[in-house]
């Protein structure tokens, strides 16, 4: 039976419900790694998935490791008479730096010229490592009773992300916001199955500076973008603009971004003609780690109750927008006071009222120690 893994990146959470949109039969053995019962064209998929950094051909599984397993791994690798290697461990693996050392003398002596990567410890290999050194990864994935062997069949392009987060001509001002991998991600979950052939309608009415719009159009969805802010929908037009000449794929897909409230949207948008909402609404009050002292519950209480009411009043009007069945994936803040976690709870304990159904648990992306932290939801509308 072919098996592939995925390795995710910074937030497997988000990322395992990425490759279930795809594969929706797929497993997590152990946190960080997805799997699939099949092979899968690892080409085409990696450049559609946001939180996958490698695609791994699982060749074998053995309860014990050996220097044997490793080694007929990599042998068909080592092309013309040459090959660099390196070694990655996940899960409850563990692999020593020194069993490279024996790999490359097994491989001298077979008259191949080896050259292997080390990594720090109980680190793996970087995307930028392996596509720049062209290095062949061995990767092993620990799990209860047996070890998963296989080798890396793709890595994520890194400079195709970094290229659409630093080098678009109007990136976003404000530190934090979501990076275009974190976008594709949540289009993705919003567009179960893949993107059908008749191109569906995504709807960012937060759009700040297009980073889910511009994700849509590649994952080849139509798009509308809103915001209050003259100059975000200005910066949006550039961004697509730009991303219309830099990738032509996306050039026959509809684009429209206008100025308007996104509780009033419903005036510039047919009944029932949106396939998904995808967004990052306004979030609240910035707080820098300093500040944290003059952040008292009521605060923040007060600040959420406003929140609640913008995000309550948006859902109730997408809801007449919406087709039947479309998903909302939103952000929503949690606020760590120090003193616990508060978060929009009105806005959960109203949805059903609404329309809607929540189909998950809120999924928490962002740095860990932040005071003011992500939770994506997930809204189905009924």
């Amino acid at each position: 039976m072919k098996r592939t893994a995925f390795i995710f990146g910074r937030t497997p959470q988000l990322s395992f419900l990425e490759l279930q949109s795809f594969y929706p039969k797929a497993t997590s053995p152990t946190e960080g790694v997805g799997m699939v019962e099949s092979a899968v064209d690892a080409d085409a998929v990696v450049h559609m998935l946001g939180g996958t950094v490698k695609i791994v051909d699982v060749q074998s599984e053995a309860a014990e490791l050996s220097t044997e397993l490793f080694f007929s791994a990599l042998l068909p690798y080592a092309k013309s008479g040459h090959i660099t290697f390196g070694i990655s461990a996940y899960g409850r693996a563990h692999v020593s730096n020194t069993q490279l050392a024996v790999l490359k003398k097994e491989f001298t002596q077979r008259g191949v010229s080896a050259r292997y990567i080390e990594t720090k410890r109980h680190e793996a290999l970087s995307s930028v490592v392996i596509a720049k050194q062209e290095v062949v990864e061995l990767v092993v994935i620990g799990l209860p009773g047996t070890n998963l062997i296989g080798v890396t069949l793709v890595v994520q392009d890194f400079e195709d992300w970094n290229k659409r987060d630093f080098g678009r001509p109007a990136p976003d001002a404000k530190a934090g916001m979501l990076p275009p991998k974190v976008a594709r991600m949540i289009v993705n979950i919003a567009l179960p199955h893949g993107v059908p052939d008749h191109h569906p309608m995504v709807l960012d009415p937060f759009c700040g500076v297009g980073t889910v719009l511009g994700e849509a159009l590649l994952r080849g969805a139509n798009v509308t973008g809103s915001d209050l802010s003259e100059a975000a929908v200005a910066n949006s037009k550039k961004n697509l603009e730009w991303l219309r000449r830099e990738y032509p794929v996306v050039a026959p897909l509809y684009m429209s971004v206008m100025v308007a409230d996104a509780t009033h949207v419903s005036e510039f948008l047919t009944p029932q003609s949106v396939d998904a909402i995808v967004t990052e609404p306004y979030m609240g009050e910035t707080v820098e780690a300093k500040d944290i002292a003059k952040l008292t519950p009521e605060r923040v209480k007060n600040i959420l109750k406003g929140l609640e009411k913008l995000y309550i009043g948006a859902l109730k009007e997408w809801a007449n927008i919406l087709k039947p069945q479309a998903r909302i994936v939103m952000a929503m803040p949690a606020y760590d006071t120090g003193r616990g976690v508060l978060r929009v709870k009105k806005v959960v304990d109203r949805c059903e009222s609404l329309g809607y159904t929540l189909l998950t648990e809120p999924i928490e992306y962002g740095r860990p120690k932040a005071i003011v932290r992500r939770e994506f939801y997930i809204f189905q509308k009924g």
